[in-house]
């Protein structure tokens, strides 16, 4: 893919350490060890041992942000573009704005898979789609208080499913074009990952491939915009 002259990236890791444990299973291969194209190299020099990760990537792109919110906010079609993610079925939508509020994701690659449910919130006034999975998110507090339906329940089914802790992301537009000059639409697109895996073994795999996703991602989404209204 070629980038655009006006376009720019920048992208932040930061990590919060945690006391490493024992694992016996470094040599296997999962899915995770070849998410991303030249997992070879990362260029971080982050514990692997830690697993809280926080990722951002920063890019102003050609477009309005009233298209790009509408592809961002297109859970369903995530699966035809985002790279290893096999599947993006949205289950649930704001029965007023139709966006999607909740949705299964499975990444996979050969054999391997991983399903898990997405709480997902599109705000079309702030161009923002955040999108929340795991354990963490399950419940709901008040006050600092558990008030799940259950009392110590999930506050939406499978939350406690697939590899994570907890997985978030938030994407955030905002209309650069009187900054950048020239009279073309930018917009400025920012995504920020944060998550936690469950286990010490996928800390570790994903370590070699996180510096490069989040910046893969918005790559696959800038591309997939070429594709939906050309240029």
């Amino acid at each position: 893919m070629t980038t655009q002259p006006s376009s720019c990236t920048t992208i932040t890791l930061t990590t919060q350490p945690r006391s490493p444990k024992p694992t016996n299973q470094q040599q296997r291969r999962t899915f995770l060890s070849s998410f991303l194209p030249g997992s070879g190299s990362n260029g971080s020099d982050n514990d692997s041992s830690s697993r809280t990760r926080r990722l951002t990537a920063t890019r102003a792109l050609p477009y309005s942000p009233a298209p790009l919110f509408e592809v961002i906010s297109d859970v369903q079609s995530y699966s035809s573009f985002l790279p290893f993610l096999t599947a993006s079925t949205v289950t649930h939508r704001d029965p007023a704005t139709r966006y999607p509020t909740r949705a299964f994701l499975t990444v996979g690659y050969g054999p391997l898979s991983e399903t898990f449910t997405s709480k997902v919130d599109c705000d079309p006034q702030r161009l923002t789609v955040t999108a929340q999975s795991g354990a963490r998110f399950g419940v709901a507090k008040k006050d600092g208080q558990d008030v799940s339906p259950s009392g110590g329940g999930f506050g939406f089914p499978g939350a406690e499913e697939g590899i994570f802790e907890y997985l978030s992301t938030k994407w955030e537009l905002a209309d650069v074009t009187a900054e950048m000059g020239g009279g073309k639409s930018m917009t400025r697109v920012h995504l920020e990952i944060g998550f936690e895996f469950k286990n010490q073994w996928h800390a570790t795999m994903m370590s070699a491939v996180e510096g490069q996703m989040a910046g893969v991602m918005i790559e696959a989404f800038e591309k997939r915009m070429g594709e939906v209204v050309g240029r």
